[in-house]
């Protein structure tokens, strides 16, 4: 498979041959993180959501504290 740079508005862009997208289980508006490496660069789908993304409502939860005696006695 090749695909080609080319000009779109004031970025370049790739268009990717529906198969490779196919093969790689990609959707539309999938995030992508842009490895780049001397001579090259990897698209990999990135995961939507991070520890911390989950983690930070239970974080900032105002009215809950930790009892280190509590969680002991468990």
């Amino acid at each position: 498979m090749t695909a080609t740079l080319k000009r779109w508005g004031n970025s370049t862009g790739v268009r990717l041959p529906k198969e490779a997208i196919e093969k790689s289980n990609l959707r539309l508006d999938d995030p992508l993180e842009v490895i780049v490496f001397q001579g090259g660069i990897t698209l990999k789908r990135k995961d939507k959501k991070t520890f911390s993304d989950i983690a930070k409502p239970l974080i900032n939860t105002k009215d809950w504290k930790f009892d280190r005696e509590e969680a002991n006695e468990r």
